[in-house]
């Protein structure tokens, strides 16, 4: 929408693209609204996810909310992202405040063609047989074309194995993301775009990356490596595991990882919020967790350390020490 919320990460701006279209709705309940305030109040960021979309809103301002609110929760309840944009679509009557908003990242990934909620993975195969498997809370696009075979990924986690392309002449395979693209020399590779970069592995083949405001500034990716890539650097290559990513397998690996980095894990596969209380984020957590079910791993986590698990709202759980006797 404009410079002041370009920095807020994708996955909290479709949190609040969601908070309001309930609000919309008309509907909200006073639970609802006391959740949108914890929720706004949980982190600074999150209140700067809602200012973004509240953005949106001055936008469409002139559309009466009793309208605009049923329209946008039936299409919301259907699971459509493309139904939303359609309601949109009627509501602005396609002008200039719709097209503002399809320019946001998270309106992007709100209607993309492939996605999956919090806690869904997916696998899908393309038209060339090349197969996707993706994470928690990924969007992406699908654009094949005479001259390319490229995937724009939104938001979220992809791990690609690229098929042959028959065609004549050979269309490269690319991934493009806010920060740059990953092109593929015949490989398997995983993409991860998340805050301020995109994290590229590669586990066969080779990946040529650019970031997305120096496109000279190219670098090799080797089978067995990885890099971060921002929108104006690829940073030098770096060892990669040997294993293939535990998501894949529905699983959440830790090995000696902080508890507040391994709970921020967690809430990528979990609706609402997870806080650490700063007296236990420095604890260490191993083991191999299944992602089907994150209460069970908090759980489990109370169990292995010394802590507690407050759940404030279903949605709104602390992680915090023992309380003494």
């Amino acid at each position: 929408m404009n410079g002041a919320t370009d920095n807020v990460p994708s996955e909290l701006h479709q949190q609040a693209l969601s908070w309001l279209v309930t609000m919309w709705s008309g509907e909200a309940t006073h639970e609802e609204q006391q959740a949108l305030s914890r929720w706004r109040q949980a982190s600074a960021a999150h209140e700067q996810a809602w200012q973004a979309v509240q953005q949106m809103q001055q936008r469409l301002r002139s559309v009466p909310a009793g309208t605009a609110g049923p329209v946008l929760r039936a299409a919301s309840r259907r699971n459509s992202r493309r139904a939303v944009l359609r309601g949109l679509a009627l509501l602005c009557g396609g002008g200039a405040a719709l097209q503002a908003v399809r320019e946001t990242e998270s309106w992007q990934a709100m209607t993309a063609q492939y996605s999956t909620a919090t806690g869904e993975r997916r696998d899908i195969v393309l038209a060339d047989g090349s197969r996707i498997a993706m994470n928690t809370a990924t969007a992406l696009d699908v654009r094949f074309d005479a001259g390319q075979r490229r995937i724009d990924l939104h938001r979220g986690e992809i791990m690609i194995t690229t098929g042959k392309d028959h065609g004549r002449p050979y269309r490269p395979f690319v991934v493009h993301t806010a920060h740059g693209t990953a092109r593929a020399l015949g490989t398997r590779f995983l993409v991860y775009q998340h805050g301020e970069h995109t994290q590229v592995q590669v586990y066969e083949g080779v990946v040529e990356v650019r970031p997305r405001l120096q496109p000279a500034s190219l670098r090799r990716l080797a089978a067995g490596s990885q890099l971060r890539l921002s929108a104006r650097q690829a940073e030098p290559p770096q060892p990669l595991p040997p294993l293939d990513p535990a998501w894949l397998a529905g699983e959440l690996e830790a090995e000696q990882m902080r508890l507040q980095d391994f709970l921020a894990e967690l809430a990528r596969h979990r609706h609402g919020v997870i806080d650490c209380d700063p007296a236990v984020a420095n604890q260490l957590v191993s083991g191999i967790y299944p992602l089907g079910d994150t209460d069970k791993v908090l759980a489990a986590l109370v169990q292995a350390l010394p802590v507690q698990v407050r759940y404030r709202t279903r949605y709104w759980v602390t992680v915090q020490p023992v309380e003494k006797k």
